[in-house]
C-alpha cells in the first residue's frame, strides 16, 4: 500500500467542517494543528481566526495541494479560483493559470504540479484517489437506480424525503451492493485505503454499518443540502451544501487570514513528538486512527499529551476503527462523551464516530 501514502488521495472534501468547529471551539489565541488532508480542513479552521494553524501530512501530494489552493485562493479573483480548482467548467484555462501562481509556490510544489498538466487542466478539485472512488460508485448507482437518485435529490420536505427513503429507497438488495461496493476484497482493487481493512474488526460488517449511517443521514438532512451524499451519488460536490473554501463569503472569510497558515509534510505523531511542550491549544486529527494499530494510537495520544496546553480541546475521527483509550489516559483526557454522540447523530459525513477531549495536567 505504499502508493497509497505518496499519491493524491483527497481533493475535494470528505468531512463536515461543521463537526470540527462545533467540537474544538477555536479562539482567536489558539494555536492549531491539523491533519492536511484535501486542504480543506486547515482552510477551513482560519474561518475562526485562530492565532496559527499548522497543517501536516505524511503525504507530500496532499502538501502540494493545500498550497496549490492557497495559491489560487490569495492571487484570483473568486470566480478564476473555483474555476482553476474544477468546481465549475473551465477546462481550457487552467494550465494558463499554473504559470500566474509560480511565484506564490514552493520549487517543489511548482515542480509537482508541473508535472501534473492532465490534472490541472482537468481541475484538480475531484483528481482524488477517494473522488475518483466516488464517481465510480455514482456511475454504478445511476445505472441502477437512475430515476430514483435523481427524486432523492429533488426534495426540498424533509418528512417527503422520509416516506420516500422508507417506502422507495431502501431495499433489501441495495443493502447488498453496498455490502458487495465496501467488501474487503472490493477496497483492496478498487480503492486501497488501508481504513477499510488494516485496522478493522474483520467481524464487522462495512457496507452495513455505512448503509445504516446513511439511513440515520438522509432521516435528518436533506440528500441535496449533503456535500457527501451528493459525492457519494453524483460523483459531485452538492451547490446547496459547499464546503466554505468553495464559497464566496467562505473564500472572503478566509483569505485574510492566510498567512497564518504553515505546513509541514511529516508523519503527525512524529511532528508532535518533536514539538516542545504546551506548543498546541487545539488538534485537529481527522481520521488518524484508521491508519494505526493499537500500540501506534497509544503513541499518537502521548505526542497530543505532550504537546498540548492544559485545556487544549482534540478531536479525533474514527472511520472503521474502534480503538479504545487506554485507562492511564483516564485522568489527562477529559472526554465529551454528550457530544460525542451528538456529533455521530448529526455530521454530514455520516461514518464517522468521534474522539473528543480535553487535556488535563
Amino acid at each position: 500500500m505504499r502508493d497509497f501514502f505518496t499519491t493524491l488521495n483527497y481533493s475535494s472534501c470528505n468531512e463536515d467542517w461543521r463537526t470540527e468547529a462545533r467540537a474544538l471551539e477555536i479562539g482567536p489565541t489558539d494555536r492549531v494543528v491539523a491533519v492536511t488532508g484535501s486542504g480543506d480542513r486547515p482552510l477551513h479552521l482560519l474561518m475562526r481566526r485562530p492565532a496559527l494553524v499548522v497543517a501536516v501530512d505524511a503525504n507530500p501530494a496532499q502538501t502540494h495541494l493545500l498550497r496549490l489552493k492557497v495559491a489560487a485562493m490569495s492571487q484570483l479573483s473568486f470566480e478564476d479560483y473555483v474555476a482553476f480548482l474544477g468546481l465549475v467548467d473551465a477546462r481550457d484555462e487552467r494550465l494558463a493559470v499554473l504559470p500566474r501562481l509560480a511565484s506564490c509556490l514552493a520549487p517543489e510544489t511548482l515542480a509537482y504540479w508541473s508535472a501534473e498538466r492532465r490534472t490541472i487542466a482537468r481541475g484538480v478539485l475531484y483528481a482524488g484517489r477517494w473522488e475518483r472512488y466516488y464517481q465510480r460508485i455514482s456511475r454504478v448507482a445511476r445505472g441502477l437506480r437512475g430515476r430514483v437518485l435523481r427524486r432523492l435529490f429533488e426534495f426540498g420536505d424533509l418528512s417527503e424525503q422520509r416516506a420516500f427513503v422508507r417506502g422507495t429507497w431502501d431495499r433489501a438488495w441495495w443493502r447488498l451492493v453496498y455490502d458487495a461496493l465496501c467488501s474487503r476484497i472490493f477496497s483492496r482493487l478498487f480503492l486501497r485505503d488501508p481504513a477499510f481493512f488494516a485496522n478493522v474488526d474483520p467481524s464487522m460488517r462495512v457496507g452495513r454499518y455505512i448503509y445504516d449511517g446513511m439511513l440515520a443521514s438522509l432521516d435528518r438532512t436533506l440528500a441535496r443540502e449533503n456535500f457527501m451524499m451528493s459525492l457519494v451519488f453524483r460523483g459531485r460536490l452538492s451547490p446547496d451544501d459547499l464546503p466554505p473554501y468553495l464559497s464566496q463569503s467562505g473564500v472572503e472569510a478566509i483569505r485574510p487570514h492566510l498567512d497564518r497558515l504553515t505546513d509541514a509534510t511529516d508523519n503527525v505523531i512524529a511532528f508532535l513528538e518533536r514539538q516542545p511542550q504546551a506548543s498546541f491549544t487545539r488538534f485537529s486529527l481527522s481520521d488518524v486512527p484508521s491508519y494505526l494499530d493499537p500500540k501506534s494510537f497509544e503513541r499518537l495520544l502521548e505526542a497530543v499529551v505532550h504537546s498540548a496546553t492544559p485545556g487544549a480541546r482534540v478531536c479525533i475521527r474514527e472511520f472503521l476503527s474502534a480503538h479504545r483509550i487506554p485507562s492511564r489516559f483516564d485522568d489527562i483526557l477529559e472526554r465529551d462523551a454528550a457530544l460525542e454522540a451528538d456529533l455521530r447523530a448529526t455530521d454530514r459525513a455520516f461514518a464517522y464516530r468521534f474522539i473528543v477531549a480535553t487535556v488535563r495536567r
